[in-house]
């Protein structure tokens, strides 16, 4: 049975974990986050999962981490070869629906060309990636000195976007005030160049590695006590790009 998701854009889509209220059109995660109600779920390891998953260690995260307090983003290989096909073919069976056009009026729009999935299987592959995902970060967290956001670390916002070669991509935008902490932006295919910039108009773009199976983090309010967002967008989609994305939505919790 597919977990039932508020719909919403790439700067307000909300996933719902599974286990409270099943069935309900909106129904919130537990207090532990996603690993926690993945293990209740099927009794998986996710420290055995983490293994499967990923080519990145919890030290190399950390320092990517730490990096976000002098950049907007940064990057890292984070998937093998075979994790990222895994998910990348998964994409086949999930749900796919066209995002909205433009967001918002006038200065502030915009403009967007792309399909999203917000709906998916409680015990399925994302949410068992997810739950890992979760605990590496917490995992990484927890080797520094200071931690720059609050622990044990949680997602509760999954989605899934497909770009089709040719399109627009996603113009400079900010993602909501409601995001808060780290945001994170995993691509599994295809070819597109990700930036982050100055304003809504494009000033001063600096472009982050985003190879299919990196790992790209940025900040959200609450990273160290700031409140600032980063603009970003996405272009020049030369092969159908997916891409699967996690945050913390704080009016969620």
């Amino acid at each position: 049975m597919p977990v039932s998701i508020r719909s919403g854009s790439s700067t307000d889509t909300i996933f719902k974990p599974p286990l409270a209220r099943l069935g309900s059109a909106t129904h919130n995660i537990p207090a532990p986050g996603l690993s926690a109600a993945f293990q209740q779920v099927s009794g998986v390891s996710i420290e055995m999962a983490a293994k499967a998953w990923f080519a990145a260690t919890p030290a190399a995260v950390a320092h990517t981490i730490e990096r976000l307090a002098e950049e907007d983003a940064a990057s890292l290989p984070l998937l093998g070869p075979a994790a990222r096909r895994r998910l990348a073919a998964a994409t086949a069976h999930l749900s796919f629906r066209p995002a909205r056009p433009v967001i918002g009026e006038g200065m502030n729009a915009v403009y967007q060309e792309f399909e999203l999935c917000m709906n998916f299987p409680p015990t399925g592959l994302f949410v068992t990636f997810a739950s890992a995902f979760e605990r590496l970060i917490d995992a990484s967290l927890a080797r520094l000195p200071a931690a720059p956001v609050t622990r044990p670390f949680r997602f509760n916002d999954l989605i899934v976007q497909r770009y089709e070669r040719g399109a627009v991509g996603i113009t400079p935008h900010r993602d909501h005030l409601r995001y808060k902490s780290l945001i994170a932006v995993i691509p599994l295919s295809g070819a597109a160049r990700f930036f982050v910039c100055a304003d809504r108009a494009g000033k001063a773009p600096r472009e982050v590695a985003a190879a299919p199976g990196n790992l790209i983090l940025m900040r959200g309010p609450g990273y160290a006590g700031r409140q600032d967002r980063p603009f970003h967008f996405v272009r020049d989609i030369t092969r159908r790009r997916l891409s699967l994305g996690l945050r913390y939505d704080a009016d969620a919790a």
